[in-house]
């Protein structure tokens, strides 16, 4: 289970302040923006884990308001926009709704097996 517990609630907001950052560095041009971005944000759109506050579209309930959390159950918490941009990125589930992996490089994502990209191996 990917439950952050007590002990590392510092480290989360943490990786979340650093993700926030490149996101706007992403937004001035200073970082790569993932080519197919918006095909896995409409993978987003329509995942029944999405939350819709304040006009954003988020990865489950926004992170500051859970900081605390399975991803797999909750969500990750992020922009969905922005994380779709984030060629890092990766969904937090498979099409199952179970937790994704990454074997040798390869990932069981939404993003990575839904939709197909042009080499055919899906978003990822």
């Amino acid at each position: 289970m990917a439950l952050i517990c007590c002990g590392s609630a510092f480290a989360a907001i943490t990786k979340a302040a650093a993700k926030s950052s490149a996101s706007r560095l992403r937004q001035m041009g200073l970082l790569p923006v993932r080519v197919d971005w918006a095909a896995r944000a409409a993978v987003c759109e329509r995942c029944p884990m999405r939350v819709v506050k304040c006009g954003v579209s988020y990865c489950g309930t926004p992170f500051l308001r859970m900081p605390l959390r399975d991803p797999v159950v909750d969500g990750c918490g992020c922009p969905t926009r922005e994380k779709a941009r984030d060629p890092k990125e990766h969904c937090p589930i498979t099409a199952r709704h179970e937790a994704s992996t990454t074997i040798d490089s390869a990932c069981n994502c939404k993003w990575c097996t839904l939709v197909p990209s042009p080499s055919g191996r899906g978003l990822g």
